[in-house]
């Protein structure tokens, strides 16, 4: 059973699981699931424990603070994209900016790392409000994958375990043909993303060997960019 089948389900998300017998909704998930959706004892309802899997379970607890459901069923998806990293820097308009989490995160993306580039405007972490829009976008996009997001104050900061590359409109391969001749599943890729204005040089330089990556012939916004990269990465890795 592949996730396209859940095509008109709730999905809810529950870091709780009791050895594969029974879950533990809170919070949140606990008052949509009663309050907002008015499921009762007896429904069947989704659940993901954001580690891959999606259960079909049946509320068989409420109380006020959580709900419990038992597991009927397990359907278990790999993460495609899991050694896929998005360095994002903040950008000046969050709201662009919080779009183009989400809408990576809703295309399969699943690990960010947002930082503050030279030329960034917007500035401190607010990752409990990331968290949040990335929970979200998995549920929304029936995904199963809960997104990692780390923060860091500069590009300098982050330390790169892989390949690291750039995306820029002066690169002479395409990210495209990049994936279709050169991509390895099993190695571990930094897409760094630049902010309104670009990348300045030296933070270029620090980065030292990387491969510098076009998505168009023309410029893209950085938001856009974002977006485009996840969804290319969506139909090209399978």
């Amino acid at each position: 059973m592949k996730e396209s089948y859940f095509t008109d389900v709730e999905l809810y998300y529950s870091e709780f699981v009791n050895t594969d017998k029974s879950l533990i909704l809170t919070s949140y998930e606990s008052h949509h699931l009663i309050n907002v959706m008015r499921h009762r004892i007896g429904d069947e309802v989704y659940v993901t424990d954001g580690n891959g899997n999606i259960y079909l379970t049946i509320i068989s607890h409420i109380s006020k603070l959580e709900v419990n459901v038992d597991i009927k069923q397990k359907y278990f998806y790999p993460n495609l994209l899991k050694n896929i990293t998005f360095c994002i820097p903040r950008l000046k308009n969050s709201e662009r900016f919080e779009f183009a989490l989400e809408k990576s995160i809703e295309l399969g993306i699943t690990n960010f790392i947002i930082f503050e580039s030279q030329r960034t405007v917007a500035r401190g972490d607010k990752l409990e409000r990331w968290n949040k829009i990335a929970l979200a976008a998995m549920k929304q996009s029936l995904r199963c994958w809960k997104p990692f997001i780390n923060y860091f104050e500069s590009l300098s900061e982050i330390i790169f375990h892989g390949e690291i590359i750039v995306l820029d409109q002066k690169g002479k391969i395409s990210l495209q043909d990049y994936l279709n001749n050169n991509f390895d599943i099993n190695r571990n890729y930094f897409f760094v993303f630049g902010p309104e204005g670009g990348l300045e040089k030296g933070e270029i330089d620090r980065l030292g060997n990387t491969v510098i990556l076009r998505l168009t012939e023309n410029r893209l916004r950085s938001e856009t960019a974002i977006i485009s990269a996840a969804g290319v990465m969506a139909t090209s890795i399978q």
